[in-house]
């Protein structure tokens, strides 16, 4: 059997960042009870995680780590710079978008972009991991297909899900500032807090690793239960027979009127 070329290597990362991305994209999408966001507005903050902030998030690691080494870079440098980021492509690309009128929003929101990030830079990885080669001028240490699923498995479960919750807690506090003019300290603390679960992510093992991701989870959810309960369409529960299209709905004809 023939090696694959490189752009089937990189389809195939392509592939394997995306499907995990797309899944806890839809998880994310879904907490919002009351009023979902328009999807193309969420496709498009995808997008800006993907290209602008990870393009740009990128370019900062490379320059960096050159000058405070790997540890620095991964523990401090980048998680506050790709945090930051993050925070200001969800509020470049939906601060003063109309559907933006409740506080999980801003979570939505951050969490797409988070995830439009993680799937860009899990493509890098994998395609790494795949052919060999050196992330950060450190070696990967293995290569082949075992190495592409053990990477792609523990970045969809794991990364790709870090990258999420770290930029919906920011989004909880984006969605302060936005929605009820908190002073620009609450987004500082919220974008710092999601850089000290990332910075924590990245710092610890495997193991301990989960544990901050665990961690994230829990501060979600309570800033979660939070927004929900403080959302203008409370008690207002999406119907299931009422379902999202990416297109709004034609209007039915106006009823004939009478025969003549």
């Amino acid at each position: 059997m023939n090696d694959p070329s490189p752009g089937q290597v990189f389809a195939f990362a392509l592939t394997g960042s995306l499907l995990p991305a797309l899944g806890w994209l839809w998880f994310f999408y879904t907490r919002d009870r009351y009023d979902r966001e328009p999807k193309r507005l969420i496709a498009k903050l995808f997008l800006i995680g993907a290209l602008p902030v990870g393009i740009l998030a990128g370019l900062i690691n490379v320059a960096v780590v050159g000058l405070f080494g790997v540890v620095v870079t991964a523990v401090l440098v980048a998680p506050i710079g790709e945090e930051t980021l993050k925070y200001l492509g969800a509020r470049r690309g939906a601060g003063r978008h109309p559907a933006f009128d409740e506080p999980v929003d801003g979570m939505v929101y951050g969490a797409s972009v988070g995830l439009g990030f993680a799937a860009a830079e899990s493509v890098d990885y994998l395609t790494v991991a795949y052919a060999g080669g050196e992330l950060w001028g450190e070696p990967v240490g293995c290569a082949g297909l075992a190495c592409f699923a053990v990477v792609a498995v523990l970045r969809g479960l794991g990364s790709a899900l870090l990258h999420a919750l770290c930029s919906a807690i920011a989004g909880y506090f984006l969605a302060r500032r936005i929605l009820e003019a908190a002073p620009a300290g609450a987004a500082v603390g919220g974008v710092s807090l999601a850089a000290l679960f990332h910075g924590l992510w990245n710092g610890t093992g495997l193991l301990l690793g989960f544990v901050t991701l665990g961690a994230a989870a829990v501060v979600f959810t309570r800033l979660l239960r939070r927004a929900l309960a403080r959302s203008p369409h409370h008690g207002r529960q999406l119907l299931p027979h009422a379902p999202e299209t990416w297109f709004p709905a034609v209007p039915p004809p106006p009823p004939p009127g009478p025969l003549r």
